[in-house]
């Protein structure tokens, strides 16, 4: 085969550079022709290679750079006749894409606001993006993350049949090393670090996704007697000068060393006793597999694609979505005083021996000759125009038809409201909801927008909400399907599918006995406060993640109760959040929305016979602070939660003036509600 290779920047220390060059000399071994072309490379030529360094002006943005670069390449391969033209970056064209990056639609547009998106670099990044994984394109994706195919297919509705999902990616050139104590010895006098200090490594170019600004944060909250005996190396090409001013404002600069790109990785991980990477953004994460295949601990954020690996191999700690700082800093600081480092280390040893993770460049050329061997074939079936519906069906549902067909699909009808309806169908002795959306019309949109807020024209925000709140591990609707047809915004056909949450009953009814008689069993008053935590608890995921629901009402959390002895127990209940088709995704979630949701939950839960005890609690959790520092310092935000809530007691109390007889309760906010919890 004769394969074109291309890539915006080599250099010997990237991850996505390493394996470039890894399925490089893969393909060579298989006696292929293989030509690269790239902007800019550093470091040892391959041999027996037509190397073509293509190099872009450096006037604009990078990419402004990458947009010059492709329209070389594209110049330089249109002649050559490749038998495929594999990315390592997206790019317009490609036959093959290696999905090395995480997505940007789904991941990095959303942190800006609104106009961020007539930018240049939007437009584009998304139009790159867009070329690889619309769903009118033909190129074939080189998956490394199971989790990352999700959010593409999310945002693009990439079809199944594209992805080729690629096993985890170790290298063996960096196997654990032998003789590792005499290494960690000798690489330890190098760095100058101690014997009896702790050794902290932050491994990866591009400090600023993969979380450098937070390893800073959490080394210089540590405990004073920790931080004077703790040392944080960073190895990577990237800007230090930055992270140097922080580190000297933060006052940890002597306690960190910037080395640079290494090409000794396995030594300095046998040299560490912990590699922190609380990344923000991170498709795979390569170092950590490395880490742990080397017996170093791990302490990272389960955004990265393979932080799962730390969790099989019992090799470190993970921290869950939305990211939260003061985790970071306690697990840092439990990290290195706990006894499980030991344990943790030769887990991972254990893991990283298994033959199956170093097999990805085999895995990934066999794939590009697969793709080579189908390419006429696929070449010679039209390929399925931009303007016909997006369907997405899980393959339990396969059978349902087109768009078409689900759009009409019978059932027992649940609601029906103007240009909405849902229905509960069963297939194969499964029940399902069904949600059809068929426009709300242009008058409903104008309203919406006159009094500034984003109409729902369809079933995307319940879509995007679900993939949403299960990535953040907050218990939602199972998707079996979703559509959505091109067209007026007025008048946009979709759909979304949903499991039947069995044996469930909304938190407003399993509650409603509250109204009338107080709680006395035990196991009873132990179930509502563990309600009350994760009612506390989901709130705040959801809005320190951008999130709000905005009908955060008791009645749309289905609770499925379970029990022990006749006795309720939380350790079998579910909680789930349903009705997400207002939902809104954002880069934060702004005060006035935070205040709307919490105050929904307030509102719904006066008549409850709740106690002062029990919202405090609440509040506690919510704020993720002590009850005296919530007092003290965000009265506003609660005082603004209890007039909302207040507002819409009265409100439903003017409608229905015979259902609520009880006065509302208002939050706790003064400060003499300290004392009547005191030692809560």
């Amino acid at each position: 085969m004769k394969l074109a290779l291309c890539l915006y920047k080599y250099f010997p220390y990237g991850g996505l550079q390493r394996d470039f060059l890894r399925i490089l000399n893969e393909c060579q071994q298989r006696d292929h022709e293989v030509h690269v072309y790239t902007s800019e490379w550093q470091g040892d030529k391959p041999h027996g290679v037509s190397l073509n360094v293509l190099p872009a002006s450096r006037i604009g943005g990078n990419h402004v750079r990458d947009r010059r670069f492709f329209n070389q390449m594209q110049k330089a391969t249109a002649p050559q006749r490749f038998d495929a033209i594999v990315g390592f970056n997206k790019m317009p064209g490609l036959d093959v894409y290696y999905g090395a990056d995480f997505c940007y639609l789904g991941r990095t547009a959303p942190q800006y606001g609104p106009l961020y998106r007539l930018t240049p670099r939007y437009h584009h990044l998304y139009t790159y993006e867009k070329a690889v994984f619309s769903r009118d394109s033909e190129t074939q994706i080189l998956s490394l993350s199971q989790r990352e195919k999700t959010v593409y297919q999310q945002y693009y509705g990439t079809q199944e049949e594209r992805f080729h999902l690629l096993p985890p990616t170790l290298d063996l050139d960096r196997r654990p090393v032998a003789h590792r104590e005499s290494v960690r010895h000798k690489i330890r006098d190098t760095l100058g670090v101690s014997p009896s200090d702790a050794l902290l490594l932050f491994v990866g170019s591009g400090f600023k996704t993969k979380g450098l600004d937070r390893a800073l944060i959490a080394l210089a909250h540590l405990p004073e007697s920790l931080t004077r005996t703790t040392r944080l190396v960073v190895i990577g090409q990237d800007q230090a000068s930055p992270y140097l001013r922080l580190a000297q404002k933060l006052g940890v600069a002597e306690q960190v060393q910037f080395v640079g790109g290494r090409t000794d990785i396995p030594e300095l991980l046998a040299a560490g006793d912990l590699l922190v990477h609380p990344a923000y953004m991170e498709n795979t994460g390569t170092i950590l597999l490395e880490a742990i295949a080397a017996g170093l601990p791990v302490l990272a954020t389960d955004v990265c694609g393979y932080a799962g690996h730390i969790a099989i191999a019992d090799a470190g700690k993970v921290l869950p979505s939305p990211f939260d700082q003061d985790q970071l800093d306690f697990e840092l600081a439990s990290a290195l005083l706990t006894e499980d480092r030991q344990r943790w280390s030769q887990n991972g040893l254990t893991y990283g021996a298994q033959t199956s993770l170093y097999q990805m460049p085999k895995s990934a050329a066999d794939a590009i000759e697969t793709i080579v061997g189908q390419k006429a074939l696929s070449r010679q079936t039209p390929a399925r125009p931009s303007t016909s519906p997006w369907v997405f069906l899980r393959k339990d549902l396969e059978s349902l038809g087109q768009f078409e067909d689900i759009m009409s699909l019978g059932g027992e009808v649940y609601r029906e409201a103007p240009g909405r309806r849902t229905v509960r169908f069963e297939r194969n002795n499964q029940r399902y909801f069904l949600k059809t959306h068929t426009g709300v019309g242009w008058q409903e949109i104008i309203k919406n927008l006159s009094y500034l807020r984003l109409p729902v024209i369809g079933a995307m925000n319940e879509w995007h909400g679900a993939h949403h709140l299960q990535r953040l591990g907050i218990d939602t609707l199972s998707i079996a399907g979703y559509g959505t047809a091109s067209g007026s915004p007025a008048r946009r056909q979709s759909f979304i599918i949903t499991d039947e949450i069995t044996d469930a009953q909304s938190l407003e009814e399993f509650c409603s006995p509250w109204k009338s008689r107080p709680l006395k069993d035990s196991s009873e008053i132990r179930f509502k406060r563990w309600l009350i935590t994760q009612l506390a608890t989901i709130a705040r995921r959801l809005h320190q993640s951008g999130a709000n629901h905005r009908d955060f009402y008791l009645v749309h959390f289905l609770l499925q109760p379970g029990y022990e002895n006749e006795k309720i127990i939380p350790q079998s209940s579910r909680l789930a959040v349903i009705d997400l088709h207002r939902m809104q995704l954002r880069g934060s979630t702004p005060r006035r929305w935070r205040i709307k949701d919490v105050a929904g939950l307030h509102y719904s839960s006066m008549d409850l016979k709740l106690t002062d005890r029990d919202r405090l609690r609440f509040m506690k959790i919510y704020s993720s602070a002590p009850l005296r520092d919530i007092l003290a310092n965000e009265q506003d935000f609660w005082q603004g939660v209890d007039r909302r809530a207040q507002r819409l007691y009265q409100a439903e109390k003017r409608r229905s003036p015979q259902r609520r007889p009880v006065p509302a309760q208002s939050m706790p906010i003064a400060k003499a509600s300290v004392e009547r919890v005191r030692g809560t």
